[in-house]
């Protein structure tokens, strides 16, 4: 057995091998935390899916677990509520820091989270969410939108009566698949889900809608969600960017010292 207290930096080939090994049933960041280590130190033009082979993993797997580490491993620390499962979604995500600092703040699952994020971007939620063609994963389960049939719940009260005789196949099974909204009696047409609503509901409406707006946050959170968002653009900013830099066209150039001397002229004033 490893010792847990070793970095993954100081270890050989071989022990990053076992380490990953054991960690496959309990932790999807030790083994991208191996395989960061392992492409960077010993790939020498090797991929994951060797890596992976090694381990008992596929290469998607392994793929995985090491982009998500390698882009949430140093910030992760600060999000104790959060499963890898949420980084996971997120991973493409470029409002990444804002969404897990929400869902952290309120302790959201994935599925909270994603519906947060659509109602912040202004979509509408009484829309299916569009598809999105994330990686097979073992630790994100999708669940079927598929309509599924179901038995009419008068028929086991049938049975629990002692009633005899054989059930009747109805003609249209009853299925689980939507729910209907109730629009009450007042006549109108309102729907805070409609295309292109933008207003509150109309006034003396007796009917009760659940209109999902964005979130105030407070001076603290969004000093948190800045921190958080400053400390991925200076990690970004390795060399390989640092030596393209002068190649940028002249007008992005302008705008990233623009934008980081607004930050930092800001910044000055708060001292």
């Amino acid at each position: 057995m490893i010792d847990q207290t070793d970095t993954t930096a100081k270890m050989t080939e071989d022990q990053l091998i076992d380490r990953a090994r054991e960690a496959l049933s309990d932790s999807s960041w030790v083994i991208g935390e191996c395989a960061a280590q392992w492409t960077k130190k010993y790939a020498k033009g090797r991929t994951d899916a060797d890596f992976g082979a090694m381990v008992g993993l596929s290469g998607d797997q392994i793929y995985q677990r090491r982009r998500v580490w390698e882009t949430f491993g140093d910030v992760r620390e600060q999000y104790q509520h959060l499963k890898w499962s949420h980084y996971y979604i997120a991973l493409t995500w470029d409002d990444a820091p804002e969404c897990l600092q929400w869902a952290e703040e309120n302790q959201a699952t994935v599925a909270e989270l994603k519906a947060w994020r659509r109602a912040v971007n202004g979509e509408d939620l009484s829309i299916s969410e569009p598809f999105e063609e994330y990686p097979v994963d073992s630790e994100v389960a999708f669940v079927s939108d598929e309509p599924i049939s179901v038995k009419d719940p008068s028929e086991y009260g049938q049975l629990d009566r002692g009633e005899s005789g054989s059930r009747e196949q109805s003609d249209s099974p009853a299925t689980v698949g939507a729910h209907a909204r109730d629009v009450g009696g007042s006549g109108s047409d309102y729907s805070p889900f409609r295309s292109g609503a933008g207003a509150p509901a109309p006034q003396g409406s007796n009917s009760e809608v659940a209109v999902v707006a964005k979130p105030e946050i407070t001076p603290e959170q969004a000093i948190k969600r800045i921190c958080s968002a400053v400390e991925r653009c200076h990690k970004m900013l390795n060399p390989e960017v640092v030596s393209a830099f002068p190649e940028l066209s002249p007008k992005l150039k302008k705008r990233f010292i623009k934008a980081v001397s607004d930050l930092n002229s800001t910044a000055a004033r708060l001292q």
